[in-house]
């Protein structure tokens, strides 16, 4: 039987969410498909888990200015780090299409494929990232185009009507989460026949194995936090500092750990300064096993603003650590409230009450730990939710 030639773009492998899921998929798929993934750039911590059947392809030099940031493009040499810092105050002002349409041009166009992936959303046109879903639509010829949508499409940044357009043009698009699929309706209702839901795929024996690998051991007798994010606005660690701040000031013993890193690291630090909390609060930069840390926490909290799937839901929840989470597009329907964690309102009040609440419960860490621990976690319907998404007969595709 003929395997199915399936090629799947993306930008590169750096650590995030959907460079995590897509390796995961690849995983999951590699014997069931031939799969070639096509990079930006051929970077990123998460290279090495893309296994060796798998063929990696890459673009001209263009191309790759899209998988890197301004820093990472010094090592092309001056004149592609001048060309991208162009590109970005041209695309600040006028917005990206010109510059994506011209990166992209500068590959060959792609044949002999039956599928073809684009894993990356765009984000806003006056953002110098993305590109994956006009590269797969413009420079690839396939039986099938496909997309994902890995956040909350209504609140995200990037539900424009050029952006919306785009979308009109796939075949197929999968959206990791009901919820996400729900908000990417919302936004463009006449998509709601040809939008699917995928889930997101997990190395669930990977993270107890590097859980069990040097864990950080927490002082006994309080509260232990962590939080594994990117150090951005939507994740709302500014108001969390805050919640912090007044617990503490109750005399409550607890401590923050918060793994990863991002652009709003330095107000985050200073916020901590100003509210003196230094030793409740310990910010760890990125970290290449993060297991390590979540495995003998009392509670994984991830207080954001909006958030699409996050993965690190189920990464807690298959190594016996309770979530608190605001209500976000798939809050409920990841965290089982009351046996998994708490989701509650997506405010600064909500979260206090819901860390009081644990504060004061003590045996409710426990319920849900005995709960999550009883638990069976597997990708089995997240690939059958893939396979499912394949099979169907190609729709009309226009784009040009």
């Amino acid at each position: 039987m003929v395997r199915k030639r399936i090629l799947i773009v993306n930008n590169n492998l750096s650590v995030g969410g959907v460079q995590r899921s897509l390796v995961n998929l690849i995983n999951q798929i590699k014997d069931d498909y031939d799969i070639t993934l096509y990079l930006f750039s051929d970077c990123g911590e998460y290279r090495k888990y893309i296994p060796p059947a798998v063929k990696v392809m890459t673009g001209p030099p263009l191309i790759m200015l899209l998988g890197l940031s301004q820093k990472q493009t010094k090592s092309l040499g001056l004149i592609y780090f001048f060309i991208r810092a162009v590109l970005v105050v041209y695309t600040k002002f006028f917005g990206n299409q010109f510059p994506l349409t011209i990166l992209c041009s500068t590959q060959r166009r792609i044949h002999g494929f039956d599928i073809a992936i684009s894993f990356l959303h765009n984000a806003h046109e006056k953002t110098f990232y993305g590109g994956c879903n006009e590269f797969v639509l413009k420079r690839v010829n396939a039986k099938q185009k496909i997309t994902f949508v890995h956040c909350d499409f209504l609140n995200y940044g990037g539900n424009t009507a050029r952006n919306r357009e785009v979308y009109n043009h796939f075949d197929r698009i999968a959206a990791v989460s009901e919820g996400c699929r729900e908000s990417f309706i919302k936004a463009i209702p006449e998509l709601e026949s040809k939008t699917y839901c995928v889930y997101n795929c997990n190395e669930f024996s990977e993270y107890k194995v590097k859980a069990d690998i040097n864990p950080v051991e927490y002082s006994k007798g309080g509260l232990n936090i962590v939080t594994v994010a990117r150090l951005s606005e939507e994740k709302g660690i500014l108001r969390a500092i805050n919640v912090i701040k007044r617990l503490v000031d109750e005399k409550y013993n607890i401590c923050w750990h918060i793994i990863g890193d991002g652009a709003q690291r330095s107000e985050i630090e200073k916020h901590i300064q100003m509210a003196k909390i230094s030793e409740n609060v310990i910010l760890y930069g990125n970290q290449e096993n993060p297991y390590r840390y979540i495995k003998n926490a009392d509670i994984f909290l991830l207080p954001s603003n909006h958030e699409a799937a996050p993965m690190v839901f189920n990464e807690a929840k298959s190594l016996g650590v309770p979530i608190i989470t605001t209500n976000t597009t798939s809050a409920n329907e990841m965290v089982k409230d009351n046996y998994e964690g708490i989701v509650c309102g997506n405010s600064e009040e909500e979260i206090y009450n819901a860390l009081k609440r644990v504060l004061e419960d003590s045996f409710f860490i426990l319920r849900c730990k005995d709960y999550l621990n009883k638990q069976i976690y597997s990708n089995e319907i997240a690939v059958d939710q893939f396979f499912k998404l394949i099979s169907e007969e190609p729709f009309k595709n226009d784009f040009s």
